[in-house]
């Protein structure tokens, strides 16, 4: 009688990866997971890009003391202590998908506005950009459609190189026990139930570390593929 007969599994049923102390398919899981750490890295990435493009558009249009006020507050958000602000969510917001979101997009847009202020100082001196505006074309339509499609190539590739850091930031707080919390699944719980017994059931860590490495160079490649698409004088270049 083999392991499966004896524990009561139905013939034809196996557990490719593996199952965790419960008995819950490790497969499952894991993918369950996935899905979990994908939907907070997709929902991060969109508030940041919005709020990122918004506000690095208002400084690099109107620059001087605009500029000036929205860089210095960036700055001072930029200093805050990550994980204080991640815990100062938890307890206001409880533990959950939000709390992480919220977390993860306190500081995360800075980057992304100071890319597209640079791109605003970069094109709002050229020709058409004054031709519009003495044409008595209004502000918004010169941020958002003569000036802004020049800086979606890189807003895009640095959306496509922000979700892998984003899974690890979301992986790195679950696996500490500050993320999603049981019995949902991600991929840094998974991590922080197969370090327990690590030396006993190896798998359990070796199968969620290489799906987080696979996901990030994923991206990773996927990002660098973007750039070099979008804009060929990068390519190859790291």
């Amino acid at each position: 009688m083999d392991y499966y007969t004896y524990m009561g599994v139905p013939e034809g049923e196996y557990h490719w990866m593996g199952t965790d102390y419960l008995g819950r398919d490790l497969c499952t899981r894991l993918f369950m997971g996935a899905r979990i750490s994908l939907l907070i890295a997709f929902f991060a990435v969109v508030a940041n890009i919005v709020i990122g493009v918004i506000y690095g558009s208002l400084a690099g249009y109107y620059g001087g003391k605009v500029d000036m006020v929205l860089t210095h507050f960036a700055e001072i958000l930029s200093g805050l202590p990550y994980l204080v602000v991640t815990i100062l969510f938890m307890l206001l917001l409880g533990s959950g998908m939000l709390s992480i979101v919220l977390a993860l997009t306190v500081t995360g847009w800075i980057g992304t506005a100071r890319l597209v202020r640079a791109q605003f100082y970069r094109f709002k001196g050229r020709e058409y950009v004054l031709a519009a505006r003495t044409l008595g074309v209004k502000d918004r339509a010169l941020i958002f459609r003569h000036i802004l499609p020049n800086a979606i190539g890189p807003i895009i590739t640095r959306a496509m190189i922000s979700i892998p850091g984003a899974i690890f930031s979301e992986s790195f707080l679950a696996y500490i026990g500050l993320g999603i919390k049981p019995p949902s699944p991600s991929i840094g719980i998974l991590l922080s139930d197969g370090q327990r017994v690590l030396l006993q059931y190896p798998y359990q860590t070796v199968f969620p570390a290489v799906l987080i490495s696979v996901l990030m160079v994923s991206f990773n490649l996927f990002a660098n593929g973007l750039r070099d698409a979008l804009d060929p004088t990068q390519r190859g270049e790291i």
